[in-house]
């Protein structure tokens, strides 16, 4: 359990300097306006954030408390869980992203990470049973394998995705879409729409790093969420740190297909000249988009070129009139299952401290702020607050028949 180790004085305080840059950055606030709040010079922030740890008076701390809005334990606790940008295992192309951006990200998942281990010393959390494996190891083979140490069958789908990563000890966050902090570096879009850089991200946290931990953001796609974890599984297990380079981020993505659908399978499923009406059945029933089915036929020679690029061609041309975005964008059956919901970090919440929400673990003196406990219990499916709705669908949630030729899509 998180304690203060540092013993102040009557009239000073002593707090560590990373937790001062931690809390800054959280805030979305830069070191000017943080001097110009605390009425400091700038030289004076720089060292106390590059500091181990600093003295500083009783008023000043609570002048930090006041303007980070960080209680003043969580500035008088040592560091248990150091996450770097270049730790961060991204789905998609960091370069796309400012350092300020990565910084949010990483300090994200190191608070993140200590709040994990502060649940498993209380109660121990699942095991983690997902192999870490050679990076060189074949996609295809290293998907059967996660397959295996799951213990769920080879060959046939996994229905529950979410689930299945968190028996295997992986824990899942969901971050809202919009937070004060947040909504100043990304915007203001959810994940389905165009300005939308990451859906999510994984690395592994806690003080030794033995907890692979998956930060998605909230997403009104079933199947681009499902694709998203398949693909973050992927980096954990064949990748481990950051530094992700093109070619294993290609690697990731036929991980993720091969999981959610074995082409050994496939190949006796799928023509090998299929109409894009014959594949949503096979959507339906895999839990894949079409879109990475089609990527995944092609890659895993099932499907030649010619006619994977007319599939393509179809699919991003149809257009759906009530959103005038292609089928490439959101397919048919976007909105037929209920997108997967986390259930780990509250489950664990409520077996080791008794709590059912963010409320009701004010009396822990928890070193986090109000704000964060509710950005780590939200999206969790037994929550209790009511901050995370049951089903993250738009248009009232009609669900619609898949037939060729609707105007439905589902984000990929």
């Amino acid at each position: 359990m998180m304690t203060d180790p540092i013993a102040s004085a009557v009239d000073t305080v002593a707090v560590y300097g990373h937790r001062v840059r931690q809390a800054r950055i959280m805030r979305g606030k830069t070191a000017a306006a943080i001097t110009r709040e605390l009425g400091w010079k700038s030289a004076r922030l720089y060292r106390l954030e590059k500091t181990l740890t600093a003295t500083v008076s009783a008023t000043e701390c609570e002048n930090m408390v006041a303007a980070l809005g960080f209680p003043r334990s969580f500035f008088t606790a040592s560091p248990t869980c150091r996450v770097y940008p270049s730790d961060l295992l991204f789905p998609f192309p960091a370069r796309v992203m400012s350092l300020t951006e990565k910084e949010y990200l990483a300090e994200f998942a190191a608070l993140a990470g200590e709040f994990l281990d502060e649940l498993n010393a209380r109660t121990a959390l699942p095991p983690v049973r997902l192999p870490a494996l050679p990076a060189e190891l074949q996609a295809e083979r290293a998907a059967r394998m996660v397959r295996q140490a799951w213990g769920v069958e080879l060959n046939a789908p996994i229905e529950d995705l979410t689930r299945e990563i968190e028996r295997s000890g992986v824990t899942i966050i969901v971050r809202r879409t919009l937070i004060p902090s947040a909504k100043r570096i990304f915007g203001d879009e959810d994940s389905t729409g165009k300005l939308d850089k990451h859906l999510g991200y994984s690395v592994r946290t806690g003080k030794l790093g033995g907890r692979p931990l998956i930060v998605m953001r909230q997403s009104r796609s079933w199947e681009r969420t499902r694709w998203a974890l398949a693909h973050e599984i992927g980096h954990l297990a064949l990748h481990g740190h950051g530094h992700v380079s093109g070619a294993k981020e290609e690697q990731a993505n036929v991980f993720a297909s091969e999981l959610l659908a074995p082409a050994e399978v496939l190949a006796s499923e799928v023509s090998r000249a299929p109409s894009l009406g014959d594949l949503w059945p096979v959507k339906a029933k895999w839990g894949i988009s079409v879109g990475a089915l089609l990527r995944h036929l092609y890659v895993s020679e099932l499907l030649d070129r010619k006619r994977f690029e007319s599939l393509q061609r179809q699919l991003y041309s149809r257009v759906n009139p009530d959103t005038d975005t292609t089928w490439g964008r959101v397919e048919p059956g976007w909105n037929d299952r209920e997108v997967e919901r986390p259930r780990l970090v509250s489950k664990w919440v409520e077996i080791g401290l008794s709590a059912r929400s963010a409320a009701m673990l004010a009396p822990y003196g928890l070193p986090w702020p109000q704000d964060m406990l509710e950005e780590f219990l939200y999206g969790q499916r037994s929550q209790a607050n009511g901050v995370a709705p049951a089903v993250w669908r738009r248009g009232g949630g009609q669900v619609v028949p898949l037939r060729p030729g609707n105007g439905f899509r589902v984000t990929t």
